[in-house]
């Protein structure tokens, strides 16, 4: 996985993508990349609104931040765990 994306050991139609995601206070976008593309950069936001909203991946995205003891957003708990 020199690029950080890698297709399923086991085949079929995965793809892994190893990333890295942080939260901007400021903002209050959740950021993720693929380190070593060179092009893989977005962000999430939990305005449905935003052409970058999605409330329920911004959840889990919060929720694995959490759990992963770094900075990020306060989230609703029912939609990180559905």
């Amino acid at each position: 996985m020199s690029n950080g994306i890698s297709k399923s050991e086991r085949g079929g139609n995965s793809a892994y993508l190893q990333m890295g995601a942080w939260y901007d206070q400021k903002t209050g976008h959740i950021h993720l990349t693929i380190p070593g593309t060179g092009w893989f950069h977005t962000t999430v936001t939990d305005d449905p609104k935003s052409v970058r909203g999605n409330p329920n991946l911004y959840a889990k995205l919060a929720r694995a931040l959490k759990e992963a003891g770094v900075p990020g957003p306060d989230f609703n708990a029912s939609e990180a765990s559905d």
